[in-house]
């Protein structure tokens, strides 16, 4: 039987101290892809000269250089996912690196699993270059008080929407999936702009139209904020409303989406001040409230509710009352 393909696509902006070690973890895989795409957004430090060094490689077949920073990771993912031609996508951020024996494994994981067509692994994590003894799958059993990650595991999609996916996050990065590209292709993954999360809402889509496979390898390297703090923390409303996006959609395109996993996913990623201020917050209401108005209501509703009995808890626990 044919062995599928896999089209790699290596989306990277200005991450040239780590671009050497991401191609060649690559192109030093057991199992050979089909092709590798690159694509830079307008990088300004010397990531262009080091593409350049691999443009004559035989397996690059695609080397595209903005000349404008797009603004987003997915808009360039999309650049990439257009032009694959392999049976399955991998998309390689540029500041991690893969164990050799990635596609294999995770090709292996693919004809054990046919109806699965979202496939990943677990990760490592690296702090500047230390690899880290505890894994993202330590990390989740931990957070979540289970051994789910341990082991293998299939899963229906819409069920590891409802568990784990749509309330916790729980595949940890993009670099650790494998996408079946048919699937990939049939979506739209840049409807709503996503700065951030973007590789979530794509986590769902795929999911509501086909199944999931896990192997617990640690087949991923994943250097956590290279650059320091996540931008997300600085910028944690943007953060919410995009998690307020993917609710939306979710709402309207998952039928059996449960009630525990709606109330989870509101507890853990989207609580935010109800004052309209400064004006930066009451744009982002605004945003919220064009998209799905009984939505934002509704999660208004919340933590008014929440910021009332903070309030309230805090004057009964003052001295006055003693």
């Amino acid at each position: 039987m044919k062995t599928p393909s896999v089209t790699v696509i290596i989306p990277n902006y200005n991450h040239v101290k780590f671009l050497h070690q991401r191609i060649d973890s690559v192109l030093n895989q057991t199992l050979s892809p089909l092709e590798i795409i690159i694509l830079d957004d307008c990088s300004t430090d010397d990531s262009i000269n080091v593409i350049k060094e691999y443009s004559n490689h035989p397996l690059v077949k695609h080397i595209i250089i903005n000349n404008k920073n797009s603004g987003s990771p997915f808009l360039q993912w999309q650049k990439g996912i257009d032009l694959a031609t392999g049976d399955w996508i991998w998309i390689a951020e540029s500041d991690d690196y893969a164990d050799e024996n990635f596609l294999f494994k995770m090709i292996k994981l693919a004809d054990q699993n046919p109806s699965a067509g979202l496939l990943y692994a677990n990760s490592a994590l690296v702090h500047g270059e230390i690899v880290q003894t505890r894994t993202f799958a330590d990390l989740k059993n931990e957070k979540l008080k289970t051994n789910r990650w341990s082991t293998s595991y299939f899963n229906q999609g819409i069920d590891e929407i409802n568990s784990v996916l749509l309330p916790f996050g729980t595949i940890n990065n993009t670099s650790v999936v494998l996408f079946k590209t048919s699937i990939l292709k049939s979506i739209d993954i840049n409807d709503k702009p996503f700065k951030y999360i973007g590789d979530k809402y794509v986590f769902i889509k795929m999911l509501a139209k086909t199944n999931i496979a896990y192997l617990p390898n640690t087949l991923n390297f994943y250097r956590a904020n290279p650059e320091g703090k996540p931008k997300y923390t600085t910028d944690f409303f943007h953060y919410t409303i995009e998690h307020f996006y993917i609710l939306s959609w979710v709402k309207k395109n998952i039928k059996n989406l449960s009630d525990t996993s709606f109330q989870k996913t509101i507890e853990e990623n989207c609580q935010f001040s109800i004052l309209p201020l400064p004006p930066k917050r009451l744009s982002y209401f605004y945003k919220m409230m064009s998209t799905d108005f009984t939505l934002f209501i509704f999660l208004y509703g919340y933590n008014l509710k929440r910021t009332l009995k903070k309030f309230f808890k805090g004057i009964t626990n003052s001295k006055m009352f003693y």
